[in-house]
């Protein structure tokens, strides 16, 4: 290696840079969160949802695209719960929690969350133990089923804990000690219990480290993605076969969006495999899947051993085919469970929802600066899924969002580093095929030996909630409904049974199979980090699939789609189940090296909407197959706004895209020359349509003063059903089960599979035809022809209660849930 003598001038510039890299620091930040912080309601609140002042003062601010300040160390008011701790409310009702030791610190964090956030707490252990039916009602006793089928006994979370680094483990039980601390406080002073505990006929029960292990297992495991959809994939291809399966469903796409340029590495999913070894596999697999029977509907794997189930859930019932239980004719009123669904506390029973986050990171290297964005969505919801808090104690200052039971900040940022997460979504389980022996329901083939099943039996208890049996004014409607039900559930190599069916059981193997909790070593690190390299050695240890972004104070920005992504074997097709005889295992996790990531991109900015990481990868059994959408995929409206801001990259900048991101129709910009082309010839009823829809800036929150929008937005919303449903026609029930309905609730103006097929694969022809059925619909809907009369009432947000908070009614946006927006640099 050889040194170049720098002149006098040039080694002031570098001394100049390295100054001006030494004092950089987070120039701004702001947060919101709707509706606010807190989720207390009081006992009196009860009626209307009232309690704390930080229920809904975010809700309007949100609506506006105002954020408030996240700076570290607003002022507020103070209370200090324990010798050595201090809170501070900001007047967002935010805590800034300062602990003399860790060990107060984390004590005075499970504080001040339980303070806002008990009931959400209490529901999120019932969904991560499996016993919400205990308090809601039997309409969600299937929902206990397989959370206790798919995840751990208390000696396997306690074994999990074990192997933590003894600061976490000490970490999660002073977490724990303040809940319960706080716990013990409000059984003391009864009009401070929640008032949805007495609405359930509880009281405030202590957490064991445990519990709070156990919730962030789950989380750990549902927050990046979810069970693959390897038998609904099955169903399509038995019944269209695999050219009509590949066309709606492929592995790769010309045009594909990642957030990863190509000239910064491919990074493929499964390295080395070919096209050719692609084609292959699918052939392989169509010849084993066009004979597999499949499961029947509400079949969960499981085997009735003793107990009553409800009518709710009898379609698990003695689904492994070990005996049918009787159902209790004296107790099982159907219209008990469907009361309960739709109570105030039976709406708290999924818990952190995948949705459609983004983020985004523009920098200008030349003056140390950068701007970042995060938006996880996770849905409207009162309180929101995660909660806001500041957290300082010996060599940690930082502050962002975790989710209440988790003793981490996973977005957010600290004195040099902005960082945030988005859904990962890639595929990292997979279904298998067990071959049963017959005769033997517990017992199956795997490479040429019979092995046994390891099985427990689980008792499951039931309970009609108290509000769900009294009418408005309090009087008894139908007699409340208890019990409990004996199931057996069973594991083989790969992971846990979850459906039967004849001589076969399917089991699902998961690649962070007791090793969820090692992600909390990753994220600790990054709340300490000082630059993004430092984040880059985090994400080393983490094991989840969750994007991470990051910018730093000297200008860089950074993406990693980390954790433990299995290695596929090439012989199979990923998208269906493999053979559960050791034909398919995996061939380990990709080495760290491999795993898809950037720092300092050559084009200076990052952006992922849930976003495919890289041109290597592919979509296979994950749930976010809507990234087959190609060029259409709604990250590629990203793709458009970003380079613009890195020409002069600005706090105000990134705020103006975020404007843009959350209230314009991805795809119509984006379609624009294919509607061009198609207007050309189009006549009559299809001009207008496709005139109306070219007239529209895309924006669907634009209104009039009767709170309507322009017509482009009903025009372009009925264009697109009826090319999904020209396109989709020829390729039959695949076609169907894959790309057919609407848009999820997050994406209400984005496309689905189905719709965004259409779209990249109709000639100009056929969107004039599909435009001419647009103006028949749209003549019928409005009673007009006339484009001007086409005007709809503004879309508002689908909302869920999470206990007694009112719902607040917010228009629709494509944006998250929990925004945060920062400026870096000298």
């Amino acid at each position: 290696m050889t040194f170049r003598r720098l002149a006098p001038a040039a080694c002031l510039l570098v001394l100049l840079a390295f100054a001006s890299t030494a004092s950089g620091r987070i120039i701004r930040a702001t947060s919101i969160l709707p509706p606010g912080n807190s989720g207390f309601v009081s006992l009196t609140g009860l009626p209307t949802g009232a309690g704390s002042p930080h229920l809904y003062d975010q809700v309007q601010p949100y609506i506006d695209f105002q954020r408030k300040d996240a700076m570290l160390g607003q002022p507020g008011t103070e209370e200090d719960p324990a010798p050595g701790v201090k809170i501070i409310r900001d007047s967002y009702g935010v805590p800034s929690i300062t602990g003399g030791t860790n060990a107060q610190l984390w004590w005075g964090a499970g504080w001040g969350m339980a303070e806002d956030r008990l009931v959400e707490l209490e529901i999120f252990r019932r969904v991560a133990r499996g016993t919400l039916a205990a308090v809601v009602g039997p309409a969600e006793l299937q929902m206990d089923i397989t959370d206790r089928r798919d995840y751990y006994t208390a000696g396997e979370v306690t074994a999990m804990l074990s192997r933590l680094p003894v600061a976490f483990q000490q970490r999660y039980a002073s977490y724990t000690a303040g809940i319960n601390a706080y716990v013990d406080y409000v059984n003391a002073h009864p009009s401070e219990i929640p008032g949805e505990f007495p609405a359930l006929g509880i009281l405030p029960t202590r957490f064991s480290v445990v519990d709070i292990a156990s919730i962030g297992i789950y989380l750990a495991r549902v927050t990046p993605n979810g069970d693959g959809s390897e038998l609904t994939n099955l169903q399509a291809i038995q019944a269209s076969g695999p050219v009509r399966f590949n066309k709606i469903l492929p592995l790769r796409i010309p045009g594909q969006v990642s957030t990863i340029p190509r000239r910064d590495g491919l990074f493929p999913s499964v390295p080395g495999r070919t096209p050719r070894q692609e084609r292959a596999a699918l052939a392989r697999s169509y010849r084993l899947a066009r004979s597999l029977p499949l499961p029947p509907s509400g079949n969960m794997g499981v085997d009735y051993v003793s107990g009553t189930l409800p009518s709710s859930a009898s379609a698990v019932a003695g689904a492994g085919g070990a005996g049918s239980p009787a159902s209790d004719a004296t107790t099982s009123d159907p219209g008990i469970a469907t009361q309960a669904a739709q109570s105030q506390a039976a709406a708290m029973v999924r818990p952190i929802h995948v949705g459609g986050s983004y983020m985004v990171a523009v920098n200008d290297p030349r003056a140390h600066r950068a701007v970042f964005f995060d938006g996880p969505e996770l849905g409207i919801y009162a309180p929101e899924e995660l909660y806001e808090m500041e957290l300082h104690g010996p060599g940690l200052d930082v502050r962002g969002v975790t989710a209440p039971g988790g003793p981490v900040i996973a977005i957010g940022h600290n004195a040099h580093v902005a960082f945030g997460v988005t859904a990962g979504l890639s595929e990292t389980n997979s279904l298998y095929l067990e071959r049963l022996v017959p005769g033997h329901p517990d017992e199956y083939f795997y490479r040429g030996r019979i092995l046994q099943m390891s099985c427990r039996n689980e008792v499951f208890n039931y309970r009609t909630e108290p509000a769900s049996v009294l009418n408005p004014a309090g009087v008894l409607k139908s007699p409340p409904q208890s019990g409990s039900v004996t199931l057996r559930l069973c594991r083989t190599i790969h992971g846990p049974v979850q459906e039967r069916v004849g001589n076969y059981a399917y089991a699902r193997r998961y690649a962070t199979w007791e090793r969820e909790l090692d992600t909390i070593n990753g994220l600790a690190a990054v709340d300490t980090a000082r630059t993004v390299g430092d984040v880059n050695r985090a994400m080393a240890l983490v094991t989840w699939n969750c994007n991470m972004m990051a910018a730093d104070d000297r200008g860089d920005i950074g993406y990693w789609h980390p954790g433990l992504t299995p290695i596929r074997s090439v012989r199979w097709d990923e998208r269906l189940p493999l053979p559960g005889d050791g034909s398919a295992e995996w061939r380990g996790f990709l080495p760290v090296a491999e795993r898809p990531h950037v720092i300092d991109p050559e084009r200076h900015w990052l952006d992922n909407w849930n976003t495919l990481p890289s041109q290597g990868w592919t979509t296979g059994n994950d749930p976010a197959s809507e990234r087959v959408a190609g060029p259409f995929f709604r990250s590629a409206w990203l793709d458009r706004l970003a380079p613009v801001l890195a020409r002069h990259p600005t706090f105000a900048g990134m705020e103006a895209l975020s404007v843009k991101a959350g209230t314009i129709a991805q795809q119509r910009p984006l379609d624009a020359p294919r509607l061009k082309a198609a207007l050309k010839g189009a006549k009559d009823g299809a001009a207008i349509v496709l005139r109306t829809i070219l007239g529209w800036n895309g924006s669907y929150v634009q209104t009039d003063s009767q709170n309507t929008v322009g017509p482009g937005v009903a025009a372009w919303q009925t264009f697109k059903d009826k090319l999904q449903a020209i396109a989709l026609a020829p390729l039959g029930v695949a076609g169907q089960q894959i790309g057919g309905g609407e848009p999820n609730t997050e994406h209400i103006f984005d496309v689905n599979i189905g719709q965004a097929y259409a779209l990249r694969t109709l000639r100009p022809a056929v969107y004039r035809r599909a435009a001419a059925q647009a103006f028949t619909a749209l003549t019928s809907r409005f009673g007009s022809s006339e484009p001007a009369r086409w005007r709809a009432p503004r879309t508002y947000a689908p909302e869920t209660a999470l206990g007694a908070e009112q719902t607040p009614k917010i228009p629709f946006f494509d944006r998250g849930t929990f925004e945060e927006v920062f400026e870096l640099g000298p």
